[in-house]
């Protein structure tokens, strides 16, 4: 169905003031800004609320600095931080709404209804929400996981994200981690003249092989099966000691230790799941709850930004076809009523064979 009531948000409009929003999206990864874009563009107020402190998601945390090398229409890479930043730019351009540093606590329904649509209530470690529709594509994997031998020192070049530093000038930096996040992390380190400590748990790192012999070939130290024991401060530096009693002076650590699961989140939200703790959806990117959509990493099996762009953008031209349909143009509802009067017909049918013969 086209999009026959498509027109721009109204630029002197009072979003402070809204009585409720028509989609609420969680989430400003690639999943979500796509889906924000597509709601903004056919005129639904729209919210995003994204429990970091920065849009981008993945891109931005992982890749800060990566080049990119697999999205259409960028020959020659695009850094996490660009593309996060130009999908954010268009956003805002698009009047999106945000609100950062708010983690999701709870989707409730309420007693309101509009239209056909009973509202739903967004809350958030800070604020809640009223809405119509509600886009969850905050990522299957929420926030890194930490170190408390690192923590304690409350240092700021302790980094769980890739830090954006233009030269490292010689410095030791500690990489804590064996998969591919922490591999890429050694190799921007050494290609920015820094000195590499790759400190893995394993015997075998688990990244791409042969991200680790660029390591190896820049001259980068890799100790394995070893664990970071002890940090404390010498000087302006940072000490390590090691599982195998070694100390490493270092400038900075970046760990990389992988992600924790949102699974206790989505358990909350009283949707179905699948074995895996993924959120399950129907053909529509609509969850076992109506009215509630779920897109990217949430659920899908393929872990590509053009994927989650692809899902959102699907999900939000579902969430405005239930917001701006009529009852008897909406193709889903159509779709849905199709296959009830189909089974309706086949239970009739085995009905009137069961019928006794009369003589």
């Amino acid at each position: 169905m086209a999009d026959f009531s498509v027109k721009p948000l109204e630029a002197n409009l009072d979003f402070d003031n809204l009585p409720y929003w028509d989609v609420v999206i969680v989430g400003a990864g690639p999943a979500g800004l796509a889906a924000s874009l597509t709601t903004a563009h056919r005129a639904l107020t729209t919210l995003v609320v994204e429990a970091k402190g920065t849009p981008g998601g993945q891109p931005h945390f992982l890749y800060s600095d990566k080049r990119i090398v697999d999205i259409p229409g960028f020959p020659d890479g695009i850094s996490g931080d660009e593309l996060s930043e130009r999908t954010y730019r268009q956003a805002v351009n698009a009047l999106v709404q945000f609100r950062f540093n708010q983690e999701l606590v709870a989707i409730d329904e309420t007693d309101e209804v509009e239209a056909e649509d009973r509202l739903k209530r967004v809350v958030t470690n800070h604020g809640s929400y009223l809405c119509r529709k509600v886009i969850v594509a905050c990522g299957l994997l929420h926030y890194p996981r930490k170190l408390a031998v690192l923590d304690q020192l409350n240092s700021k070049n302790v980094h769980y994200k890739i830090p954006s530093i233009g030269d490292y000038e010689g410095r030791r930096v500690a990489v804590v981690g064996g998969g591919d996040s922490a591999l890429d992390a050694a190799v921007m380190v050494l290609g920015r003249h820094g000195l590499v400590e790759l400190l893995v748990r394993e015997a075998v790192p688990i990244g791409k092989a042969d991200t680790l012999a660029r390591i190896r070939d820049a001259g980068g130290a890799v100790h394995t099966s070893t664990e970071v024991r002890g940090a404390e401060f010498a000087g302006e530096q940072i000490r390590l000691t090691l599982s195998d009693g070694q100390a490493i002076d270092c400038a900075a650590v970046i760990a990389q230790i992988g992600f924790l699961s949102a699974k206790d989140t989505f358990e909350r939200l009283g949707v179905k799941l699948n074995e895996d703790g993924s959120i399950s959806i129907d053909p529509y990117f609509e969850t076992s709850r109506r009215g509630v959509f779920a897109v990217g990493d949430v659920h899908g099996d393929i872990k590509l930004i053009a994927v989650a762009w692809a899902e959102g953008i699907q999900a939000a031209i579902h969430a405005f076809k239930e917001i701006t349909s009529p009852y008897w143009l909406n193709e889903r509802r159509l779709r849905d009523n199709k296959i009830a009067l189909i089974g309706e017909k086949i239970a009739q049918a085995a009905r009137t064979r069961k019928k006794p013969q009369t003589t």
